[in-house]
């Protein structure tokens, strides 16, 4: 605990530093070219309100003019986007934080641009684009403002701002006094986008004792918005199919549908995997297995010509995913497992969707903007599986439907279902159904207070050949390693209050909570509400510093008033480095229903 402290400190205190100033001449958003108006619509108090507004509103004036200029600006680490106070702390610390830091290039930012000079401006693809820039992880925050030309009654100039964070970063995770993990990163090094990371564990009980993994990531090589990584780790952090400690060495290049006005998207994806025997296992026990994978899909959008109003969108994708093992493990009873069995499938996928979203604050961020997708979803999955033998067609859909109430209230709700065909006779079909709710934010005077709600339910009909549910799952009761505890019938519910505190250290903010979880998981056959319920009840707490690039640190201490296997009833959790935040992707790859 004393060392994840010093660690974040030192981090904290550069952030801090490199926030009080920032050379305005070479980097800073000079205000002889930008209103101070435009300056405070980034940099205001406004963090500490709530908002609920849809993303598109303050364009829908300008719909339909021609873009004249793309202007694209960046507001400096002198200012805060808490207050609207300059601070002047000069020293050799602060010189040292500057040095250190890059801003993000502009053609990176241009390179992330969906909109285009001399082209009409499009309120939805602007709003979109905004959505866009605040998911990249080395932009703080950022916002595009429209100015009418001067003596012209349809140009406009389109001023994009951004705000970076302190792309040095870096992480520490113990789960014991002899078992750690640290992490070091630059997540926008030379200010192109560009992410470089080295990681490494440290277990008393490993032999060696130390595993490392370096990765490399590239935003939108060249403008495509592909995104390029590259990784050899020894983490079991990488495909990891099997129950072993793995190394891997992968190349994935990834280019999603960043809006719904991009017309191709789809992915590549190349791994070799193998286990080590680390923990010294004896020959009888430890499974010795290699396999590689070969991962591609391409997706198509129809209609990205529809009337800027229009948001329905058609998307078809097909994926072809193979799984080979070059070496499997000896024991007799890994021979049927379909984890260390060749795998290989094509699926295709059909998706209706409309989407768009509102603009809030203090969902899982500490002021920043967060964007809320509302909208609904219709995807349509057909394919083939070939596995242990089988040839087996699967089918599956899924429906989503998300929705931003009046009060403030966001909903959304989830049906799936997806099956197998063999021998005459449906099998292994996952049904799963969630509903979940997160609450308008409560003002407190200086405190703000959010309360959500979910509640999943889990079935597998004919379970014959997929894996079965867990208890232990983000759908049943999370931190409950109950290896035992399986079954093909299960029901969660998950409550949380998270409270926002004003309160400020070294440019970290606090977010205290309380959480309550139940789950029940029934064998074949058995009535599911007549099986124990188990319990986890705790508190917790979130710290993060906005302005630095790494992510929240949570710390959550909970309580099972009934266990099983000799677990015990306390268990206290610390996670560095976690990348919190609402989902809101357009789309995915073709997949199978995820029930664990």
């Amino acid at each position: 605990m004393r060392g994840l402290f010093l660690f974040h400190l030192v981090l904290t205190l550069a952030g801090f530093c490199s926030m009080a100033q920032n050379p305005a001449g070479k980097n800073g958003l000079a205000e002889k070219k930008i209103s101070r108006k435009i300056i405070r619509s980034i940099t205001t108090s406004e963090a500490d309100t709530t908002i609920n507004q849809k993303s598109e509103q303050a364009f829908m004036p300008y719909q339909g003019r021609i873009i004249r200029k793309i202007i694209v600006q960046k507001i400096g680490f002198e200012r805060s986007i808490y207050d609207t106070a300059k601070r002047k702390i000069v020293n050799d610390v602060t010189r040292i934080a500057n040095s250190l830091h890059t801003n993000t290039r502009v053609q990176v930012i241009k390179d992330n641009l969906f909109f285009k000079e001399k082209k009409p401006l499009d309120p939805y693809k602007l709003a979109d684009n905004e959505r866009h820039l605040r998911d990249l992880d080395f932009i703080l925050d950022a916002t595009i403002l429209v100015r009418p030309v001067r003596r012209s009654r349809d140009s406009v100039d389109v001023i994009v701002i951004t705000r970076d964070v302190f792309s040095l970063g870096g992480s520490f995770t113990p789960s014991s006094t002899d078992r750690y993990r640290v992490g070091l990163y630059d997540a926008n090094l030379a200010g192109m986008g560009q992410r470089i990371e080295v990681n490494a564990l440290y277990d008393a009980d490993r032999d060696p004792t130390i595993g490392t993994q370096i990765l490399y990531a590239k935003n939108s090589v060249a403008g495509t918005f592909i995104n390029a990584t590259a990784s050899y780790t020894e983490l079991n952090n990488g495909a990891s199919l099997g129950l072993e400690n793995e190394n891997a060495l992968f190349l994935r290049l990834d280019r999603p549908l960043v809006s719904p006005y991009t017309r191709m998207a789809g992915g590549v994806e190349f791994s070799h995997n193998w286990s080590v025997n680390v923990f010294n296992k004896t020959e009888a026990d430890f499974r010795n297995y290699q396999y590689g994978i070969r991962d591609l899909w391409v997706g198509y959008n129809i209609g990205v010509k529809n009337r800027t109003k229009n948001r329905n969108r058609h998307f078809v994708a097909i994926r072809s995913f193979h799984q080979r093992f070059t070496k499997q493990p000896q024991q007799s009873v890994e021979q049927t497992n379909p984890l260390y069995n060749n795998q290989s499938f094509v699926l295709g996928e059909v998706s209706f969707f409309n989407q768009n979203f509102y603009k809030t604050r203090y969902i899982y961020g500490f002021g920043r903007t967060e964007d809320v997708p509302y909208g609904q979803q219709l995807t349509l999955l057909a394919g083939s599986v070939k596995q242990l033998g089988r040839d087996r067609p699967y089918l599956g859909a899924e429906l989503v439907k998300s929705l931003v109430r009046k009060n403030g209230d966001f909903n959304s709700f989830t049906l799936s279902a997806g099956g197998f065909y063999f021998n005459k006779q449906v099998e292994d079909v996952v049904l799963l159904a969630n509903a979940s709710l997160f609450s308008r934010i409560i003002d407190m005077n200086r405190f703000k207070l959010r309360h959500s709600v979910s509640i999943t339910y889990s079935t597998i009909l004919n379970q014959t050949i997929v894996l079965p549910l867990r208890i232990n799952s983000e759908f049943g009761l999370r931190r409950f390693n109950a290896d035992s505890l399986l079954g093909n019938k299960r029901i969660g519910i998950h409550a949380e209050s998270v409270l926002f505190t004003p309160l400020t250290i070294l440019g970290f903010r606090f977010a205290p909570m309380l959480f309550a979880d139940m789950a029940m998981i029934a064998p074949q056959r058995q009535n599911l509400f007549r099986q124990q319920a188990y319990f986890g009840l705790g508190t917790g707490l979130r710290t993060r510093n906005e302005n630095l690039v790494f992510g929240t640190i949570e710390l959550r201490l909970y309580y099972f008033p009934v266990v099983t296997e000799d677990l015990s009833h306390f268990r206290v959790t610390l996670s560095s480095n976690l990348q919190v935040k609402y989902s809101s992707g357009f789309v995915k790859k073709p997949s199978f229903i995820r029930y664990n």
